[in-house]
């Protein structure tokens, strides 16, 4: 069994997905096997998906390691069947060989032979950055929108993957980016410095924006799962930018400094007509761990506080 690619870079669905629609345009077909429920501990949640194609070739994961070879084996054998499967590994599974170190159950759904339309429409959904709400029929027909059909065997829903805008200069705001992208995040990058673009570049970050004016910022393209942080030490560039995320949707909105600069700026804010309501948004100082003075700590403090504020916005979604 190989792994068409790492498992970071399959972890959203739009990542699995896309790597399912690659292996269709070598002549594959396509299983995609979805966790449809847990029992006690489980390292995915229910919705987790993973692809399987023809050539046994995978993309994604549904547990730690201790099922995943055997689930692409079923499904290589439901695409040869074209039948769906249903399984169970852990607690009341026949599969008395595969233990699960965590004691607890896991339901697994196969749908074999998923047409490449289908999974364009699923990556349209999620590269447009709209919520998937995706459903499997009893026949395996897979249904996108909100839908009162009974026959719906499974339904869940899919978020946009988590996008940082990062506005700022200097290691804190590079140190950032590269521990978001790497994470596999959807990360625009705004820089006013030439040396700290260029220093970007090479990074892979997708989108990287030159600042030029704090009166003419580009377009916020802000969605509900970006999170906008601000690492400046610049009242007037932070005042314009933060105005600009605050009239926007994204969920999360954070600023580096201490408690005096943060009491600062928000005063700046108070006296440029942003509401207390809205300045109560801001979170500031940034970061799980306060007072960081290290650039590479400060990412990881200040990432983990964002995907903290992520997980929420997701429980309330579900």
């Amino acid at each position: 069994m190989t792994s068409f690619a790492p498992a970071l870079t399959c972890e959203h669905p739009l990542d699995v997905v896309e790597a399912a629609l690659r292996l269709s345009e070598q002549g594959e077909a396509i299983a995609l096997v979805f966790l449809t429920g847990t029992q006690g501990g489980a390292v995915r949640a229910a919705g987790a998906i993973m692809a399987v194609s023809s050539a046994g070739q995978t993309a994604g994961y549904l547990s730690g390691g201790c099922i995943d070879a055997d689930v692409a084996l079923n499904a290589t054998e439901a695409l040869q069947d074209g039948q769906l499967r249903r399984l169970r590994y852990g607690e009341g599974s026949p599969f008395v060989d595969i233990r699960l170190p965590c004691g607890g159950g896991l339901d697994i759904l196969i749908v074999p032979n998923v047409p490449r339309t289908a999974l364009e429409t699923l990556a349209g959904v999620l590269m447009r950055r709209d919520m998937l709400h995706l459903g499997v029929s009893e026949s395996g027909e897979l249904v996108t929108g909100r839908t009162g059909r009974p026959d719906l065997q499974f339904r869940t829903v899919y978020r946009p993957n988590l996008a940082l805008r990062i506005a700022g200069r200097g290691a804190d705001c590079l140190a950032l980016a590269r521990l978001s992208a790497a994470s596999g995040f959807d990360v625009t990058l705004q820089l006013i410095d030439d040396a700290d673009i260029a220093a970007a570049r090479p990074t892979g970050i997708a989108t990287i924006q030159q600042l030029t004016s704090p009166a003419a910022l580009p377009a916020n393209r802000d969605d509900a799962a970006t999170a906008f942080v601000l690492m400046f030490h610049d009242l007037d560039w932070e005042t314009r930018l933060v105005r600009q995320a605050l009239g926007g949707p994204a969920f999360y909105i954070g600023a580096v400094g201490s408690r005096n600069a943060h009491a600062r700026r928000c005063e700046a804010l108070r006296q440029a007509g942003v509401t207390q309501r809205d300045i109560d948004r801001v979170s500031g100082p940034v970061g799980l761990v306060p007072s960081m003075r290290d650039a590479s700590m400060l990412a990881v403090s200040t990432l983990a506080e964002i995907i903290g504020a992520y997980h929420q916005e997701a429980l309330a979604d579900a």
